[in-house]
Order: structure tokens, then sequence, then C-alpha cells
């Protein structure tokens, strides 16, 4: 699944992006800390959104 692996990989790299930022910055309510969380917050929305629409579809199809 080419989708479910590109939201993984912006996870991932966000993710990194963040540990990386909230060290250097040193706290976590750094403006620039906060951006990079809000932006890994909707990628995860967005996988969990995707995720528990493929699991309504094989749902779907065990009851058919």
């Amino acid at each position: 699944m080419v989708y479910n692996d590109d939201i993984l990989h912006k996870i991932n790299g966000l993710r990194q992006k963040l540990i990386h930022i909230a060290n250097q910055k040193g706290k976590f309510t750094d403006d620039e800390v906060v951006q990079v969380s809000q932006q890994l917050d909707i990628y995860i929305l967005e996988f969990q959104k995707y995720y528990i629409k493929q699991q309504e579809r094989v749902i779907a199809k065990r009851s058919s």
C-alpha cells in the first residue's frame, strides 16, 4: 500500500524532526517545536482515519 507507506514515512520523518528540534531548543513550548508537533498530529490523525476505513472494508467483506 503506497498511500499507507507514504503516511508512515512522513510520520517517522516528522517524529525524528520533532525529537531533534525539541532537544535543540530545550523546551516543548518553543514555537518551532509546537509547529512540528501539530504537523505530526495531522499526519497521525490521517493515518488513523485511513486505518479505520481499511478495517471497516475488511469487516464489510467478511459480512457479505
